[in-house]
């Protein structure tokens, strides 16, 4: 509904375009939308001025930026211009007074890191945000917005393995009432090209996990067999990396990634890849070889769980160089969102506070990659979207606080980008993670940081994402 201060003559014109003549030429246009109907919309026409209405939105959004960075004046600006695109979306499309109903969907591009970030620092939204998606399954949901949804969904592949994580952290979903729906998604999953398979492979074992956490073991089994195929698709197309095309943008009818960047995408299983990769040693020399030369595509969602990869390891120092590498300092970056490798890179910094935000072609996509900036700058990185486990690295910043979790660092400088020791609630921390739960219930975490890596730290008390996880 649109209402004017002054009458107006309107006309239509072409290319759906309307015409507005207004008598005088200082006008006030207030406009105000509703996915119910005319009349709502019309109801929710703001009286406030535009002063008023400015000030408001102020106000709102200071109330939503809730976590809270003491550091750099300058990184704090950019961490809260990034934290403000992670929360553009989804937003509310339900009307004052009713149920909470989100839309305008992005998961494919953000399950990996907004989503998970969303539920630490945002549970009461994040609740009824997994309520509107369990609610599109209820509705007949593709990847792609329906006639019931009132805006633009880009994808929401992966929603199985979101509904999983999101149970696994502690928020209520009705496996139950669209256990139909689900396996149906799954039934139609592709293995058509490599990075689909191993990502189908993704979606089969979270479908296996939650056909176990409802008690039906005989499917679930025979879903944690479909997803352990990834191991063969991974043979097939991913071990051998002397093909000419393992650096090839795109390569095999491959989505926006290289061979190079995707033979790490097995999430629910990193141990199995260790396996497959030759065992520990040989896993850890190939991410130094990929981090090395530059493979990395720090643009794009392919492989953006990649710096975290070191962490279930015996060398964790090494994610928390990288992480850090990539949120803050000077990079190589050869990859571009269309599709491209330059011949020269782009050489600078990844993320920036001015209106594009980031390097050339790069999308933030419904606040992934903001997403990762703001995990990276608090210290925290998922470790495998399906369980509640989150590895730590030295935040950005002195200190952080969202929820009831604030988080200190001792001996903050820039180059004291490794872990010497933590302590969580003034008890020792002998470990590289915490969970869910260590983080919902809040306290103090205490990480002592160091210029040089304590090669000991987080080694002897390790997580790891493996299919026989209990």
């Amino acid at each position: 509904y649109i209402s004017f201060d002054q009458s107006v003559a309107i006309s239509d014109s072409t290319n759906h375009l309307v015409r507005v003549s207004a008598p005088k030429a200082d006008i006030t246009v207030r406009i105000a939308f509703s996915s119910k109907s005319v009349d709502y919309a019309k109801a929710d026409i703001s009286k406030k001025s535009f002063e008023q209405t400015q000030t408001a939105a102020t106000q709102d959004w200071n109330q939503l930026l809730k976590i809270k960075v003491i550091g750099d004046l300058k990184e704090e600006h950019l961490f809260y211009s990034l934290l403000y695109r992670v929360l553009q979306s989804p937003f509310i499309v339900s009307e004052p007074g009713e149920k909470k109903v989100y839309n305008g969907w992005s998961v494919w591009d953000n399950y990996k890191t907004q989503l998970p970030l969303l539920s630490i620092a945002y549970p009461d939204q994040y609740k009824d945000i997994m309520n509107s998606l369990t609610g599109l399954y209820l509705k007949g949901k593709k990847n792609w917005a329906t006639n019931h949804e009132p805006s633009n969904t880009v994808r929401t592949e992966h929603s199985i393995v979101v509904l999983l994580d999101a149970y696994r952290k502690g928020y209520a979903v009705d496996f139950n009432s669209i256990l139909d729906s689900l396996l149906k998604e799954t039934d139609s999953l592709k293995f058509n090209h490599p990075d689909k398979a191993l990502e189908s492979c993704y979606d089969a074992w979270a479908m296996s996990q939650i056909l176990q956490i409802v008690g039906k073991d005989s499917l679930s089994r025979m879903y944690m067999d479909k997803s352990l195929k990834w191991r063969n698709y991974w043979k097939g197309d991913f071990m051998d990396l002397t093909k000419e095309d393992v650096d090839d943008l795109p390569a095999r009818g491959m989505y926006q990634g290289t061979i190079c960047q995707y033979r790490w995408f097995a999430p629910f299983d990193v141990q199995g890849l260790v396996d497959l990769c030759g065992g520990e040693e040989t896993y850890i020399r190939q991410l130094d070889t990929f981090f090395g030369n530059d493979l990395y595509n720090a643009s794009n969602e392919p492989d953006i769980q990649v710096p975290y990869m070191y962490s279930g390891t015996t060398q964790p120092w090494k994610s928390q160089n990288i992480i850090r590498k990539y949120v803050h300092d000077t990079v190589i970056q050869y990859y571009y969102n269309d599709n491209s490798r330059g011949v020269d890179p782009f050489i600078g910094r990844v993320f920036n506070n001015r209106p594009d935000a980031y390097i050339r072609t790069m999308d933030d996509d419904g606040g992934a990659m903001s997403g990762w900036y703001v995990l990276a700058a608090i210290g925290l990185s998922p470790a495998c979207v399906g369980w509640p486990v989150w590895y730590l690295h030295v935040p950005l910043f002195k200190t952080v606080s969202f929820g009831k979790l604030t988080i200190s660092v001792l001996n903050f400088s820039k180059n004291a980008r490794y872990i010497q020791t933590a302590t969580l609630n003034d008890k020792p921390l002998n470990r590289n993670w915490l969970t869910q739960e260590e983080i919902i219930r809040g306290g103090k975490l205490i990480i002592q940081a160091s210029v040089k890596p304590n090669k000991l730290f987080g080694i002897n008390n390790r997580w790891i994402s493996s299919i026989n996880q209990p």
